[in-house]
């Protein structure tokens, strides 16, 4: 398998650890104490636990990580983010007080990339995406910079000198699965493998796997349920925003279908493994949103895929461009080759098919599909389903040093595809 060298931007500087005085910071401990739970956070320093991970669900593919007490986002969108909590009980402020240190981004999409450059801008956090992506984010910036509702706002200014630190990873306009890379971004404790994968995408239906016959259902209780308050983001009708309100949204190209894998293993305990990613391709036919590719392109995908280290935890797309045409036989196809021992979605609150209030219906039909695709019952991975909003800041902990994450396999892996933080992995 032939792989393209890195990027020399790719050789960053090691990512050094929250200080304990920015911790101590009382909005800092408030936030992490919301997202990730009151139980998990020390009151004191806002430090989180050295021995486990913690997922928080934020809405769509966004999650809070906590990775022995590493804070990170794996994107930043949010549903329905409004200046006061509502349905969605998380504000931007909130997003900025956790103070992460690094902001992962699958795409550069709207509906995954939003809030990014501000909460980069605020914090320093460094942000993991696409070329292309990091070019959007530095123009994202550059426009908020200018806006008045925002640099006039006592507490959501930004430092008129403030810049977007961005890792890119892989080269633009790269082929998927040619460039597999090692990040630094959470050494030493963990070791973190990317590459370029497929967005989803409609293709033909497949004979070979029909797709799931569930039809995608918003629960019509919702929205007197929930009514919508004010939206962060101003109507673009209005003549000015009101109070509160200001425009974070990212413009999302070019490039904003570039989709990025991310794979973590833990180099410590029991090496704890997981896996995000937040589009999956049509892997059969080697296409994507911007790819007309060929099977030779899924193939090569596929087998990065089944060369990673055990994935213990997938955190995967339940939302697909292929839907109507072949269910969710694409994510299946990933879980195939991942063979994880739980899967957790996302992508469950906007996206091609699902909404806010459909969560109970895609999940039905993710257990169709997996019967007409005939997967082994003992191959299936448990299902952590997640429902919105009750399960959003409903914090998931996975102790780093439980056997049950064991597996002889890993050390080894880890020897091999781990050996050079901002390198090159060779996968054979």
């Amino acid at each position: 398998m032939k792989h393209l060298l890195p990027m020399a931007g790719l050789l960053a500087a090691t990512v050094l650890l929250p200080g304990l005085a920015d911790a101590a910071l009382p909005d800092t401990i408030a936030a992490r104490q919301k997202i990730f739970g009151v139980e998990h956070v020390d009151p004191k320093t806002g430090a989180l636990p050295k021995n486990k991970v913690l997922f928080s669900w934020l809405s769509n593919s966004t999650f809070a990580a906590s990775i022995e007490g590493r804070v990170v986002y794996l994107d930043t969108y949010i549903t329905r983010l409004e200046v006061e909590p509502g349905r969605t009980p998380i504000v931007i402020k909130d997003m900025v007080d956790l103070d992460p240190e690094s902001i992962l981004l699958g795409h550069g999409h709207g509906d995954h990339a939003d809030n990014a450059a501000y909460i980069a801008a605020k914090t320093g956090a460094r942000i993991v995406a696409t070329t292309e992506t990091c070019g959007v984010m530095a123009k994202d910036l550059e426009r908020m910079l200018a806006d008045p509702a925002i640099m006039n706002d006592p507490v959501a200014k930004l430092d008129p000198a403030a810049k977007i630190d961005c890792m890119s990873v892989t080269s633009a306009g790269s082929t998927p699965g040619t460039e597999i890379l090692q990040l630094d971004v959470l050494e030493p404790n963990a070791c973190t493998i990317a590459f370029r994968h497929l967005h989803s995408v409609a293709v033909p239906p497949d004979a070979s796997f029909p797709p799931t016959p569930v039809k995608i259902i918003v629960d019509p209780r919702d929205a007197d349920l929930f009514p919508k308050g004010v939206a962060l983001t101003p109507d673009e009708k209005a003549t000015s925003p009101v109070t509160g309100q200001m425009n974070l949204e990212t413009i999302g190209k070019p490039g904003g279908s570039e989709s990025l894998f991310f794979s973590f293993i833990l180099r410590n305990g029991s090496h704890f493994s997981f896996v995000w990613h937040n589009s999956a391709g049509a892997l059969k036919e080697g296409k994507g949103q911007g790819w007309d590719g060929t099977p030779e392109d899924g193939k090569r995908i596929v087998a990065i895929l089944k060369a990673l280290p055990p994935t213990d935890v997938h955190m995967g797309t339940a939302s697909s461009g292929n839907f109507n045409n072949n269910g969710l036989r694409d994510l299946i196809q990933y879980q195939a080759a991942l063979k994880p021992k739980i899967y957790i979605p996302n992508h469950l609150t906007t996206g091609s098919a699902t909404r806010e209030a459909s969560s109970m219906s895609v999940y039905a039909g993710y257990l169709k599909q997996l019967d007409l695709m005939n997967m082994p019952k003992d191959q299936r991975p448990a299902i952590r389903w997640l429902i919105d909003p009750t399960d959003y800041l409903k914090p998931m902990v996975f102790d780093t040093t439980d056997p049950i994450w064991e597996d002889a396999r890993k050390e080894g892996l880890i020897n091999q595809l781990c050996k050079q933080p901002g390198g090159e992995v060779h996968i054979h």
